[in-house]
């Protein structure tokens, strides 16, 4: 069970054996409370670049385009 021991924070490089680690929703990569990015309606990302990619991307989840999908 090595993997925990790799686990460090994109940030400032503390490992999860000191702060408590999560993964980001963009890239995987690991950030700690105090270097989370927050973006949007207060989700947690470990930069900026992923906070803008989640919400950003141009992909939606919308169907408005798609006809007969009507709610």
């Amino acid at each position: 069970m090595t993997e925990s021991l790799d686990r460090t924070c994109v940030g400032c490089g503390q490992s999860e054996e000191q702060v408590r680690l999560e993964p980001c929703a963009v890239c995987g990569r690991y950030f700690c409370a105090d270097c989370a990015h927050r973006a949007g309606f207060g989700r947690k990302f470990c930069s900026p670049a992923c906070g803008r990619a989640y919400y950003f991307s141009g992909e939606t989840d919308d169907d408005e385009d798609q006809p007969g999908n009507d709610d």
